[in-house]
């Protein structure tokens, strides 16, 4: 089992934004010195009131602090983004970050982040599809041609490609299932999301299997899973400290029209909501939950998203700590 840190550069509208930065490459640094072996970072536009750094540009920078950690954003926003763009982004990266870069496309939700880009939200599936297309060849060939329903290149080369010269990890964010079933098709490995429930991610684990096998396409080399984690001394004190954060954090997923997630459901039965989906607890409660995540869904790359807006820092690097603690003992 893998551990990767979703590192969270989301704040508060009113917090000092001064430290940012050095808290997080903390972070990184506290992750990779446990044993982590990847960092994410989100992708958004438009977030206020709640702000936000840029996926990219803060991966770079702390690409300096994570050593041998692969790098990459989870997800970058594909439905309104242009593939030249993200597909010479991320080979740069590759060769900055000396454990290279992971890029993990999603579709996008918001309208208001399809709007200011002016593309439209109904045809997000259709260019994500193309947009990973035109990726694979920028990545992979010399000189691109390409006359498709939403990108054009005649006769262009990459102005970089990755390190080794053909392609780097794909990974496709997914909750519903003909996006998992689309992931299966066209991604290196589905990347599961935050919110999936417990209980329904072993279903959607055999949807996305079967539409592998039914692709004629061979296992995945990786099976990443988000999830929300926090680990204290005692179960009691985990939740104590993670409520108010996660609580925050989820009322502003709701806001923006995330569809798995409701202010009012979240905010008044947090623990019903949390055990059902996240990782708060214990060190045990962790290894229980990490021995069922292998034992039923097969996953190797659990990525972990430990500090949310308003958490205090020495929380969030004893918790990671913690959680490096399990990675050991489990072996």
């Amino acid at each position: 089992m893998h551990f990767g840190l979703y590192v969270n550069p989301q704040f508060q509208d009113d917090a000092p934004l001064a430290a940012a930065t050095g808290n997080m490459a903390e972070q990184v640094r506290t992750a990779r010195d446990a044993g982590y072996a990847s960092i994410f970072v989100p992708h958004h536009y438009l977030s206020a009131p709640m702000r936000m750094f840029q996926a990219n540009i803060l991966l770079a920078r702390l690409a300096a602090d994570a050593g041998d950690m692969r790098i990459g954003p989870g997800i970058w926003l594909m439905g309104m983004t242009n593939p030249v763009q993200i597909a010479e982004e991320a080979a740069t990266l590759d060769w900055i970050a000396p454990g290279g870069y992971t890029l993990a496309l999603g579709l996008g939700y918001r309208d208001q982040e399809f709007q200011a880009f002016g593309e439209s939200a109904r045809t997000r599936a259709a260019r994500t599809t193309e947009a990973i297309e035109v990726i694979r060849k920028l990545w992979s060939q010399d000189r691109v041609t390409h006359h498709g329903r939403f990108f054009k290149l005649d006769d262009v080369g990459a102005s970089i490609r990755p390190r080794n010269g053909h392609s780097l990890p794909l990974w496709l964010g997914a909750t519903v299932d003909p996006a998992i079933q689309r992931a299966a098709r066209l991604a290196d490995t589905w990347m599961a999301s935050f919110s999936h429930p417990w209980a329904e991610l072993e279903r959607a684990n055999d949807v996305y299997n079967a539409a592998r096998a039914d692709a004629d396409l061979p296992a995945p080399t990786e099976r990443p899973l988000c999830r929300e984690c926090f680990i204290a001394d005692t179960p009691a004190k985990a939740l104590e400290i993670a409520r108010e954060p996660l609580i925050y954090k989820y009322g502003a997923y709701a806001a923006w029209g995330n569809k798995n997630v409701t202010a009012t459901s979240f905010a008044d039965d947090f623990d019903a909501f949390q055990a059902s989906r996240f990782i708060i607890g214990d060190k045990q409660i962790a290894k229980d939950r990490i021995r069922w995540i292998k034992e039923n869904l097969g996953s190797d790359h659990l990525v972990l998203r430990m500090q949310w807006p308003g958490l205090p820092q020495r929380d969030v690097l004893r918790s990671i700590e913690l959680m490096g603690d399990v990675l050991q003992e489990i072996g």
